[in-house]
C-alpha cells in the first residue's frame, strides 16, 4: 500500500521532492519490465516420422482428403489454404484427386493449460514508508540492506500462466497403396487462446526443413510478423475432384 507522507511528527518534515523523484523511478522501472516481457518470437516443437526408404521425389503432386462434414468447415476450409500455400513453397502442386499421387490430410487441436513461469524481478526501491529508502521516522536514505546506493538484490518470483495448447498433425498417404509415407507433427502454446492466431506459426513450422529427418524432434522459431500466412488471391478455389 503507498504511503506518501512520513509518519514523524514535530520536528520531522516530509520530503515533497523526494516523494515525487520516486514516482518517477518507479514508474520508470515499471515501464522498463512491461518492454522486456514482450514475445517477438514463436516457438514451435516439430517431429517428423517417414516410411523407411521413402524419397521426396517427383512427381510432387497431392490432393486434400477429408470427410464431407469436415469439407463443409470454414475453418478447415482456411487451413487448408495456408497449408496449400506451404506445400507450394516446398515444391508440391495440388491436383484433382484422380491426378495426385499424395493424399493429404490434416488434424489440429487446442486445449486450454497453465504453466508454471520463474521471471526474475527486481524490489521497487521506494515502497511503503520502512522501505529500504526509508529511515526512521520517515526520513529518506540513500542506502539499502546491500550498502550504497540502496541496492536490493533481484528475486525469482513463480506464478501460474492460462495459456492454449495448440497442435497440428500433417499426414502424407500414398494414393496408390493406401500407405502413409509422412507425418508431421507441430506443438505451440500462447497466451492469447486464439488458435487461428497460431494456425500460420505451426503450419510454417513443420514445413521448415522439409523433409526432416525421421523421429528428431527440433524447435523452431519464427519472429512474430513472419508467422502470418497471405492471404489467398480472391480466385483462389479448391482443386476439382
Amino acid at each position: 500500500m503507498w504511503q506518501w507522507a512520513g509518519r514523524g511528527t514535530g520536528g520531522h518534515r516530509n520530503d515533497g521532492n523526494g516523494m515525487w523523484r520516486r514516482l518517477a523511478a518507479w514508474v520508470a522501472l515499471a515501464g522498463a519490465m512491461l518492454l522486456t516481457g514482450c514475445a517477438s518470437t514463436v516457438v514451435t516443437d516439430v517431429t517428423a516420422f517417414r516410411q523407411p526408404g521413402w524419397q521426396n521425389e517427383a512427381p510432387r503432386t497431392y490432393s486434400f482428403e477429408h470427410t464431407p462434414e469436415q469439407a463443409a468447415q470454414l475453418d478447415r476450409q482456411t487451413y487448408e489454404l495456408w497449408l496449400a500455400d506451404a506445400l507450394a513453397r516446398v515444391g508440391f502442386e495440388q491436383v484433382p484427386e484422380k491426378q495426385a499421387r499424395y493424399r493429404v490430410s490434416m488434424e489440429y487441436n487446442a486445449a486450454p493449460g497453465m504453466v508454471r513461469v520463474a521471471e526474475t524481478v527486481y524490489p521497487d526501491p521506494w515502497y511503503g514508508p520502512w522501505g529500504p529508502y526509508w529511515g526512521p521516522y520517515g526520513f529518506y536514505r540513500p542506502w539499502g540492506p546491500w550498502g550504497w546506493p540502496g541496492y536490493w538484490p533481484p528475486q525469482t518470483v513463480v506464478r501460474d500462466v492460462p495459456v492454449t495448447f495448440a497442435s497440428l498433425r500433417v499426414y502424407f498417404k500414398d494414393a496408390a497403396t493406401g500407405q502413409r509415407v509422412y507425418q508431421v507433427s507441430a506443438q505451440n502454446q500462447t497466451e492469447d487462446g486464439n488458435p487461428a492466431a497460431m494456425m500460420p506459426y505451426l503450419i510454417r513450422s513443420a514445413f521448415t526443413e522439409f523433409p526432416a529427418e525421421s523421429g528428431r524432434p527440433r524447435r523452431v522459431t519464427l519472429p512474430v510478423d513472419q508467422g502470418t500466412a497471405p492471404a489467398a488471391p480472391a480466385e483462389a478455389k479448391p482443386a476439382a475432384k
